[in-house]
């Protein structure tokens, strides 16, 4: 079903199209699991062995580390597969591995080795956001405070905190160019205090905990510049620098909510009877009309997510860095997709009728994810006025 949504990709790419492959094979087990990863608030065991014994968690990281060594674009199309069975699944594999892939790439070959040299999996999650300061002391930092939105927690081993760099009295130490110094922090799971409190009514098993650092000393080859900096590795995640990559692999998560909910509503209208309908609801020309403009959003909606990141991986892999106009696009594109697929979601929670409000529906759920992913920060509307800084003045200065 839907098949031009999750067909393989052009390139006919054998590495990226088995991936995919080992998604779609977990579907139905973690559609069987969906409805108690929403009620016990995680993944459930089954679907977190089965997710580890395909090292999906390690897909994106490079293949000479042992990963899986897919482009961005690639692993995308992967978290799209996992939301299409479930959300909150889908969500919490796209937020650890894609973290944990990005902090591979900034840690020195030595610290690597060390991690992945221990028994359990490398899996990090956190806020890596700068949320608090860190005391710059001999050797490393101090870090102390309280975090947020830690998505994937519950089967990460390594936890991450954004802070910017202080001194001991607590005044910022800039940076070489003036500006306030944000680094993220990585240390061991056992050394972080979590809350358990992710208690929503979508999303459900994300584990977006909130958690406390008190006083831990992290060692400074255990922290990454947030921005910038030079990285450790080649691999075109890295070229493409976190600005670009910071929240575009949230767009995947809706595209499969999306998706999934327009199958959900075809089987749920398809035979309805309506007492004022003199057909079934889903042979209705009111709903065949709407039905084909939301399938055709989520058509273009896919395709501008893809191209804005395939075009940029194809740039810097031919050398040339991201430009201002890439990461304005990226922006634009992350809030705009959201949108779009909040729009389908919606037709799909009026046409779905009893079918989507049922407490234990599985259209329901997906209404609730859908609600509860665009409240994310980085799909806010500030990122379309962002974007349009940059884009309007280009069309400014075309020809007349």
């Amino acid at each position: 079903m839907t098949e031009t949504l999750t067909r393989e990709t052009a390139a006919g790419s054998d590495r990226v199209n088995d991936y995919v492959q080992r998604a779609r094979s977990l579907a139905p087990l973690i559609r069987s699991e969906a409805a108690d990863i929403e009620r016990e608030r995680t993944i459930t065991e089954p679907v977190a062995d089965a997710l580890v014994e395909l090292d999906l968690h390690r897909m994106l990281e490079p293949e000479a580390l042992g990963g899986g060594g897919l482009l961005p674009s690639e692993a995308m199309r992967v978290y799209e597969e996992l939301a299409k069975a479930d959300a909150s699944t889908g969500w919490a594999v796209m937020a650890s591995s894609w973290g944990t892939a990005g902090l591979v790439g900034n840690l020195s070959a030595e610290v690597m080795d060390e991690l992945l040299s221990r028994d359990e999996p490398f899996i990090a999650a956190g806020q890596l956001l700068p949320r608090h300061p860190g005391v710059q002391v001999e050797g490393g930092y101090i870090i102390d405070g309280g975090y947020s939105f830690a998505s994937g927690s519950d089967h990460a081993t390594w936890i991450g905190a954004g802070f910017y760099v202080v001194d001991e009295q607590g005044n910022p130490i800039l940076g070489a160019n003036g500006q306030p110094q944000a680094r993220i922090a990585l240390m061991p799971k056992s050394e972080v205090e979590f809350k358990n409190n992710w208690d929503v009514w979508g999303l459900a098993g994300t584990g977006s905990h909130d958690y406390t650092v008190s006083k831990k000393f992290v060692p400074a080859e255990y922290t990454i510049q947030t921005f910038g900096g030079t990285p450790t590795r080649s691999e075109t995640l890295y070229k493409l620098g976190n600005e670009f990559t910071g929240g575009i692999c949230h767009a995947p998560i809706v595209l499969g909510i999306a998706a999934r909910a327009l199958e959900l509503v075809a089987k749920a209208t398809d035979g309805k009877i309506r007492p004022t309908y003199s057909v079934p609801v889903g042979e209705a020309d009111i709903f065949r009309i709407d039905f084909a403009r939301k399938e055709a959003d989520l058509q273009a909606a896919r395709l501008y997510c893809y191209d804005v990141v395939e075009s940029a991986e194809a740039a810097v892999n031919a050398g040339n860095p991201v430009t201002p106009e890439q990461i304005a696009r990226a922006a634009q594109m992350l809030s705009w997709v959201h949108e779009v697929t909040s729009d389908i979601v919606e037709f799909a929670h009026r046409w779905g009728g009893s079918q989507s409000i049922g407490r234990t529906s599985t259209l329901g759920r997906f209404v609730r994810d859908m609600h509860v992913a665009t409240q994310h920060l980085l799909v806010d509307q500030k990122m379309l006025v962002d974007a349009a800084a940059v884009l309007v003045p280009i069309y400014a200065q075309a020809e007349a």
